[in-house]
């Protein structure tokens, strides 16, 4: 079942390789920024640069990752600013607007896109054109959401200096980090049961990571998932626990680990399905390590959510993924983007 989904997840494999050099290309013939870089979008475009904020730092990019909402709206522009905004389609409204209202402050406005004729092509400076189609546009985003990981690495380490193809080991190691996520998801999704809540928790970086996770839950259907930073979830959030609910604890980092693993270990005996994930193997290079664990813990979600919607028998091509009123929940999220 849901043949769609898993097309696309197996496919990150082979096509972020593919494309990779020719999203290289165009990074590097794009100039550097010379002031503050913003970056961000609505949804999955979002959460990816939120994700990739250990990337960034090991790069020495201090990116300013903001939704195209606080953009918009809550953010004032210089002349030397840069800002990067995400979108598939290119046509999302608030993304757009915040080109707009950047471009109007004097910044400089990069958009990254699979459409170049776009309202937000058209409203951007410069355009990183994504080379590539989406198989579908109506399963929970999975490579959808890495094309746009890699997009923003590129960048990153353009501006750092780092030499073309300098993210080739990362994605050397897709089909080993792919096979270890589908085993990894294995248990989780085993261990939730129909109508239960599911809590993934992350810090830092691995609290974007959190956040597209539960997205994928919410586009699958409208299950109940939440997205919370490890700590915080101590701080009451756990009262909304039930024995049957899920958690998953992101450990991508020292710190994130040791709290997650205190956590699982705290409810041990009460709670069913409480997992702590792992990162991949590291890497070499810090910067290189730290998108092989958002790719790794990106896979895992992916999986889960793909593991958990089949065993419910959710078709994920249809609106609310064949529930009560599908059409309706459709309907009323378009006019909601379209204002």
């Amino acid at each position: 079942m849901n043949d769609m989904m898993a097309r696309e997840i197996e496919a990150q494999s082979e096509l972020l390789m593919q494309i990779q050099p020719q999203l290289g290309a165009r990074a590097d013939a794009i100039a550097p920024p010379a002031g503050r870089v913003f970056i961000g979008g609505c949804g999955d475009s979002a959460f990816a640069p939120r994700a990739l904020s250990g990337v960034f730092e090991a790069l020495g990019q201090p990116f300013i990752s903001r939704t195209s909402m606080e953009l918009a709206s809550y953010t004032r522009f210089e002349s030397s600013d840069c800002v990067i905004l995400s979108s598939i389609s290119g046509g999302t409204k608030r993304t757009v607007e915040a080109a707009k209202i950047g471009k109007q402050a004097g910044a400089r406005v990069i958009a990254i896109t699979c459409n170049g004729e776009s309202a937000l092509a058209k409203a951007a400076d410069e355009t990183m054109l994504l080379p590539y189609q989406p198989l579908s546009r109506k399963t929970p985003h999975t490579l959808d959401y890495t094309v746009t990981l890699l997009a923003l690495v590129e960048l990153a380490r353009s501006f750092s200096g780092k030499q073309v193809g300098a993210v080739k080991p990362v994605l050397d190691a897709i089909p080993q980090i792919l096979s270890t996520a589908k085993k990894a998801a294995t248990p989780i999704s085993l261990g939730y049961e129909p109508g239960s809540k599911v809590f993934i928790l992350g810090v830092g970086p691995d609290l974007g990571t959190a956040e597209y996770g539960a997205a994928k839950l919410h586009e699958a259907g409208g299950l109940i998932a939440f997205a919370a930073e490890t700590e915080n979830f101590v701080h009451g959030m756990n009262f909304m626990l039930e024995p049957n609910d899920t958690v998953i604890a992101l450990g991508g980092s020292q710190a994130g680990l040791r709290r997650a693993c205190q956590i699982a270990d705290a409810l041990e005996g009460w709670l069913h399905n409480c997992q702590v994930v792992l990162a991949s193997e590291p890497l070499e290079d810090r910067w290189q390590d730290a998108f092989s664990s958002v790719l790794s813990m990106t896979f895992i979600l992916q999986y889960t959510c793909l593991a958990i919607a089949n065993a419910l028998s959710l078709p994920l091509e249809e609106p609310r993924a064949g529930r009560q009123d599908g059409s309706l929940y459709l309907s009323i999220q378009n006019r909601l983007m379209a204002g």
